[in-house]
């Protein structure tokens, strides 16, 4: 769904008490009252998801790459002896182990449906005269190719953030282990706990991405299954229409695949 944000109002009051022509304008809000304010309503936009996406995709492989140190680190210092040392190395080497393997997987995904997605579209763009019925089961066949490859990459990255939140969670308890431990060793893993914070947070957003371009699919299946040949012709049109925004999500995931593999120490 395509997003769309509105700009503040400024309003005047006057009043007939005032001297001559004196009013009184409300002032804008300043940037931390402006962040409190409800947005407007969404408008929706086949584009946004690959926008959606993509931005979402980079934050999550870039705040991978901001804990990889942080995890290196943690090994270096829980090498001793003691119940913090041992969660500590334990930790580190399940993060360094799991999730950088799942984020690649990720960009990966998004590179693959992207390129299903064009494919679809340049299928439908072919000059070839289409009845209405040919249409109609083309759309649907696309449809529901692109509705099961949402559906198993929402699969991926909610396996993704349930993983990050159980290991954030044991890192949470950690921190309250040993309390006479090194405080370098306490200062890592509190800096490895919060990196993985923010690996979390971006895993969401990357879930939530795929969960509303999954929705919007599987509503576009059902309207299309009613047969309407307005809708049907619209929807070409649609997805014919948001090649370049999946074109640049192509790109943005294949430069991360180039960037880096998200292993081995700094």
């Amino acid at each position: 769904m395509w997003l769309d944000d509105s700009s503040s109002e400024r309003d005047e009051v006057s009043g007939e008490a005032r001297r001559g022509d004196e009013r009184t304008v409300e002032p804008e809000p300043r940037e931390a009252e402006r962040e409190k304010m409800p947005l407007a309503p969404v408008a929706l936009k086949e584009s946004s998801h690959a926008g959606a996406l993509s931005a979402t995709c980079e934050a999550l492989f870039r705040s991978t790459e901001a804990a990889l140190p942080w995890a290196w680190k943690l090994l270096q210092l829980a090498k001793g002896p003691g119940a913090l040392s041992s969660e500590a190395r334990g930790a580190a080497l399940e993060f360094l182990d799991r999730i950088p393997p799942h984020v690649r997987r990720g960009v990966s995904e998004l590179l693959a449906f992207s390129n299903l997605w064009q494919a679809v579209c340049t299928r439908l763009g072919r000059p070839v005269a289409r009845s209405t019925e040919e249409l109609l089961r083309e759309l649907n066949e696309d449809l529901q190719l692109l509705l099961r490859g949402a559906q198993a990459r929402l699969g991926t990255t909610a396996a993704l953030e349930q993983g990050l939140l159980l290991h954030l969670g044991r890192l949470r308890e950690s921190r309250g282990m040993e309390p006479s431990a090194a405080l370098e060793l306490r200062a890592a893993l509190d800096a490895f706990t919060h990196s993985v914070t923010q690996v979390m947070a971006a895993a969401s957003a990357y879930r939530r991405a795929w969960e509303a371009a999954q929705a919007e699919l599987s509503e576009s299946a059902e309207w299309l299954g009613a047969g309407d040949p307005g809708f049907c012709a619209w929807l070409a049109e649609h997805l014919s229409a948001s090649v370049p925004a999946w074109r640049e999500a192509h790109a943005s995931s294949r430069l991360l695949q180039e960037l880096g593999a998200l292993s081995g120490p700094p």
